[in-house]
C-alpha cells in the first residue's frame, strides 16, 4: 500500500467486524448534528457507485439529543432532521435539514424547552403537573391540555410533488423536496380530518395510489382509524372510516388485493385514569407501553372495497401475545390465504431507552422474525419463529404491494451468537424458501432500503430482488457516517460502494428511496 494511501483518514476504519462495540461508543450516534449540503468527494467514495442508481435516498430521525441544556429523556422526542442522498451519474450529493415545526421555531425564539415529548422529555415537575392537572379537574371537569411536541421525526416520502415528514400523533409537515426546507403542517387538503397520520404508507403503483392510514384512539369509545388511497395528484380516490374496540395502536399494516391487514396490540391500553397520569406528567405514553395480560392479540383483516370481498367485514384473527411495530414480505394465495412475516416482541417489551442506544430493551426482549399463515374464512392463525436474530425495520420492495406480494424482506439484525444489539448486519429473509444473506458490517447500521433497478416500472417486471439495498452507518470509533451500498441478489457479497462522510449524522428511524433527482442545478464535474 502507498503510503498516501496508507494515510489517508479512511484507511484505518475498523474493518474487524467481530470487534465488541462499547455502549459509550454506540451511544454517541445519538449526538447533536448540524445542517449539511454539499457534494462527497470522489476521494470519500470506496467502490463505485452503480451509474444505473439514480434518484434519491431521504432518512429521517431525531437530529438532537437536547434542547437548549434539556437533555431528551427518549430519541422519539428529538426534533426530526431529514437527510437526502442524492445518486447521479455515479456521483453523490447530500443535504440534511431540521423540519422546523412551529414548535421548532418558538423553542429557537424563546431560547428554551417548552414543549413536551411523549416519550417523558417535560418542561415542568411531576408536582406542578399533578397540581394543575388536579385543579384543571376540580374546576372544569376536564383533563388537562398539555401542548406536546411534534418532532415530525419517523419517516419521510415523496408523491405527487409533495415530500412529507411523519410522526403518528400529529399532521405531517411538508418539505420543498428541492431545499428541504419546511413548508408548513399538511392536512392534505383537508383529507386528514382526525389531524393525525401514521408513520407507514403503501403505494399500489399497478393503480399508481399511495395508501395512508390514520387512527385516533379514544377513552371513552373505539378508537376512529381512517384508510385513504391518494392518487398521484392527491386526491382522495377512496376512504374508508371504521371502528374497531382494542384497535388502539397502528404503525405499519400490510396492504393486500383484498384486505387492509393490522395487529391489535396488547400493549396499549385506553383509560381515562391512565390519560390523566400521562397530561398530569406522572408517566408518559412510552413508559405506559407494556404488556397488559387482559387485552387481546389480533389480526385485523379489513376489505378493501374494490377487492374481491367488500362484503365480508372485519374479520379479527386470535394469536400469539406479540407487539408488532412493522411487517416485511407477504402474499395472498387466494382469497382466504395469506401468509407473511413479521417483526415480534415478546411480552417483557417496554420502551426503556436501552443502554443510550435503542429505543426499547431489545437487550431484554429483541424482535423476532415470525411467519405467519392466516385462513380468514376459519379465522385460523398459524405461527412460528422463522429467524434467528434479533432484528428490527424490516423493508421490502416498495412498489410490488397491493397484489401477488413478494419474497424478500431486508433486515436491520444483530445476528452475533449472545448479542441481541447492537444492529450491525443485514439480513435477507426469503418469505417463500425460508432462506437467508447476511452482510456484517463494522459499525452500527440503520434500516435498509431496497432500490428496484426499474423503478416504478419493477412492480410488474424484473426480479424482486433486481436493484440495490442502500443503508446507513455509524462508525463509532470515528463518530463518522457512512452510507453504504449493496446488491440485493448478493447481500452477503459486501458493499459495492461505501460513501464515507467526514463527520456523523444521528441514527435514523426510517426512510424511502425516490427514483427522482432533486437538485437546483446538477454537476457537470468535481
Amino acid at each position: 500500500m502507498a503510503k498516501a494511501e496508507a494515510d489517508h483518514p479512511f484507511k484505518v476504519l475498523a474493518h474487524d467486524i467481530e470487534r465488541p462495540l462499547s455502549d459509550d461508543e454506540i451511544a454517541r450516534g445519538w449526538e447533536t448534528a448540524e445542517e449539511k449540503s454539499y457534494w462527497v468527494p470522489a476521494a470519500d467514495i470506496e467502490g463505485v457507485i452503480p451509474s444505473d442508481l439514480r434518484g434519491t435516498f431521504f432518512r429521517n430521525g431525531p437530529g438532537v439529543n437536547e434542547v437548549y441544556g434539556t437533555p431528551l429523556r427518549h430519541p422519539i422526542d428529538g426534533d426530526g432532521m431529514v437527510a437526502a442522498v442524492t445518486f447521479l451519474n455515479g456521483q453523490v450529493h447530500l443535504k440534511t435539514a431540521f423540519v422546523n415545526s412551529k414548535h421548532r421555531i418558538h423553542e429557537a425564539r424563546e431560547r428554551r424547552y417548552i414543549y413536551e415529548g411523549q416519550m417523558g422529555t417535560r418542561n415542568r415537575s411531576r408536582i406542578m403537573g399533578t397540581m394543575s392537572a388536579v385543579g384543571r379537574l376540580l374546576t372544569s371537569m376536564e383533563l388537562p391540555k398539555v401542548p406536546f411536541r411534534n418532532p415530525s421525526n419517523t419517516n419521510v416520502f415523496f408523491w405527487g410533488g409533495k415530500l412529507l415528514t411523519v410522526f403518528e400523533t400529529g399532521l405531517p409537515h411538508a418539505l420543498d423536496p428541492l431545499t428541504l426546507q419546511t413548508l408548513g403542517a399538511d392536512n392534505l387538503g383537508g383529507a386528514l380530518t382526525l389531524g393525525v397520520i401514521a408513520a407507514h404508507f403503501r403505494m399500489d403503483i399497478t393503480r399508481m395510489r399511495l395508501i395512508c392510514i390514520a387512527l385516533r384512539p379514544s377513552l371513552r369509545r373505539a378508537g376512529a382509524l381512517d384508510i385513504m388511497e391518494f392518487d398521484w395528484k392527491w386526491k382522495v380516490v377512496q376512504r374508508m372510516r371504521v371502528s374497531v374496540p382494542g384497535l388502539n395502536y397502528a404503525h405499519d399494516f400490510l396492504l393486500l388485493p383484498d384486505y387492509y391487514v393490522f395487529h391489535m396490540t396488547p400493549f396499549v391500553k385506553m383509560s381515562t385514569l391512565q390519560g390523566f397520569f400521562i397530561l398530569a406528567g406522572l408517566t408518559s405514553a412510552g413508559e405506559q407501553m407494556k404488556y397488559y395480560p387482559d387485552l387481546p392479540s389480533r389480526f385485523v383483516f379489513i376489505p378493501r372495497p374494490d377487492g374481491r370481498c367488500p362484503e365480508r367485514g372485519i374479520v379479527q384473527v386470535d394469536t400469539d401475545p406479540f407487539h408488532i411495530y412493522h411487517f416485511g414480505t407477504s402474499e395472498q394465495h387466494d382469497v382466504d390465504n395469506v401468509e407473511f412475516i413479521a417483526v415480534c416482541i415478546g411480552t417483557d417489551f417496554n420502551m426503556d431507552f436501552d443502554k443510550k442506544y435503542w429505543l426499547s430493551n431489545a437487550s431484554v426482549a429483541p424482535g423476532l422474525v415470525h411467519h405467519f399463515t392466516v385462513n380468514v374464512a376459519t379465522r385460523k392463525c398459524v405461527a412460528r419463529k422463522a429467524d434467528k436474530a434479533s432484528v428490527e425495520f424490516p423493508t421490502t420492495h416498495p412498489y410490488r404491494h397491493g397484489h401477488d406480494g413478494g419474497r424478500f424482506s431486508y433486515l436491520m439484525a444483530s445476528d452475533r451468537d449472545g448479542y441481541n444489539m447492537p444492529y450491525r448486519d443485514v439480513v435477507k429473509f426469503d418469505l417463500r424458501r425460508q432462506l437467508r444473506q447476511v452482510w456484517r458490517s463494522h459499525g452500527c447500521i440503520g434500516e435498509p432500503v431496497f432500490v428496484p433497478r426499474g423503478g416504478y416500472d419493477s412492480c410488474q417486471s424484473g426480479d424482486e430482488d433486481d436493484g440495490y439495498v442502500l443503508v446507513q452507518l455509524y462508525a463509532p470509533m470515528q463518530h463518522r457516517t457512512e452510507f453504504i451500498v449493496l446488491d440485493a441478489k448478493h447481500v452477503d457479497r459486501g458493499p459495492l460502494a461505501r460513501i464515507k462522510l467526514l463527520h456523523h449524522i444521528p441514527y435514523g428511524f426510517h426512510g424511502t428511496f425516490a427514483p427522482h433527482v432533486f437538485l437546483p442545478q446538477q454537476l457537470s464535474s468535481l
